[in-house]
């Protein structure tokens, strides 16, 4: 456990301080607290420390869905939230700010500002990232890593449809050349006999 980590602090010193709206063996839900962002905002945190979320084992990422679904539900019927926005930010670059691990659970309402804003628009779209060779280079890139849980798969499917599509239609097209070429061709000797 890093000597600064503020979760481990309240979790090992001060748990009568955390606004604690659900709880399991191993996580709490508790409301954001000095500052929260949204009514009702809430984190669900490990009770013991995990820099980042995946860290945690399978059995624990099974235990944490379950208390996100049941805050959830509570937000949407104890606080009639109108939708929910759920983050998981993993490391300081995807907008990790404790280096403790953490679920953020923001209710939204059809009366505030930014009501239907996705969370990812903070993401402007990208021309340059619209490419079909580098989809196919991030998925095989994103497929080589071993992260154990079986094969990945070979292609995308759409893109591999779209493929088969594309033989079948030249195909097609080079069986209706095939067609004229022979059917010109056979005009041709009929001319020749005086067929015309």
């Amino acid at each position: 456990m890093p000597q600064q980590c503020p979760f481990c602090h309240f979790i090992n010193n001060k748990p009568d301080d955390l606004w604690v709206v659900g709880e399991t063996e191993n996580f709490y839900a508790w409301l954001e607290y000095p500052e929260p962002r949204a009514k009702g905002q809430t984190n669900i945190v490990p009770k013991e420390h995990r820099e980042s979320l995946l860290e945690l084992t399978e059995e624990e990422w099974n235990e944490a869905m379950a208390l996100l679904r049941k805050t959830v539900r509570r937000i949407t019927e104890g606080l009639e939230a109108d939708g929910v926005s759920v983050t998981m930010n993993i490391k300081e670059a995807g907008g990790q700010m404790v280096p403790h691990a953490y679920i953020q659970i923001f209710p939204r309402f059809k009366e505030d500002e930014n009501a239907g804003t996705p969370t990812g628009a903070i993401f402007p779209k990208r021309e340059e990232l619209q490419d079909e060779d580098l989809f196919q280079e991030v998925q095989n890139l994103m497929n080589s890593a071993d992260v154990g849980s079986g094969k990945p798969p070979k292609q995308r499917p759409r893109i591999a449809k779209e493929e088969e599509e594309k033989e079948e239609t030249e195909d097609e097209e080079l069986e209706e050349e095939d067609e004229r070429n022979k059917s010109a061709a056979d005009q041709w000797k009929r001319m020749k006999r005086g067929g015309y």
